[in-house]
């Protein structure tokens, strides 16, 4: 009977473990596996609420500083691609604004680092890591507009998510 009971709780320990907490804050829980550098399809994380608000998070929010490791050495960029910014108005941040109610638990693609504009070339015989240092605050939400979104979310009792990302990711070539 033992037996039975404790194969149940490896499992469970075991897909816990696959699993990166990449935020440092507790109210909103952002977790990743790993990064497939060649994928075609949009990455996901899972994004879950742990409290009774409603937050903002802006997934073009989170600002700082970001490299990458081959090998545990810093590996140059192959190139920068070139982006602008953009004003957003209100129908604009209503697209783009994740509104996550209290205790939902979403999938959608966030970028951890919105300043890091660089491409690498991997090879597959490598071992890669993203190490991400950012952050996201009412200032980046609104910084090229949502201003007057923002004032309405936040008169119906919204907090912006105040938080930073400090994680290595593991970058599958």
């Amino acid at each position: 009977m033992k037996k039975i009971v404790l194969l149940p709780f490896c499992f469970l320990f075991i897909f816990c473990s696959n699993q990166i907490k990449m935020n440092k804050g507790k109210d909103i829980i952002f977790r990743l596996n790993y990064v497939d550098t060649q994928s075609k399809e949009v990455i996901e994380e899972i994004i879950k609420n742990n409290t009774n608000n409603t937050y903002v998070v802006d997934p073009l929010g989170f600002y700082g500083k970001s490299f990458v490791l081959e090998n545990g050495k810093i590996l140059d960029p192959y190139l920068y691609f070139k982006s602008g910014y953009y004003s957003r108005n209100d129908r604009a941040c209503y697209e783009d604004l994740i509104i996550l109610k209290p205790f939902q638990t979403i999938h959608r693609s966030i970028i951890f680092n919105k300043n890091n504009q660089a491409v690498y070339r991997y090879k597959k015989s490598n071992k890669y890591e993203e190490i991400v240092k950012s952050f996201h605050n009412k200032n980046n939400v609104t910084i090229l507009g949502c201003e007057s979104y923002i004032k309405e979310l936040e008169s119906k009792g919204y907090k912006v998510l105040e938080d930073s990302i400090v994680t290595k990711l593991l970058l599958q070539p």
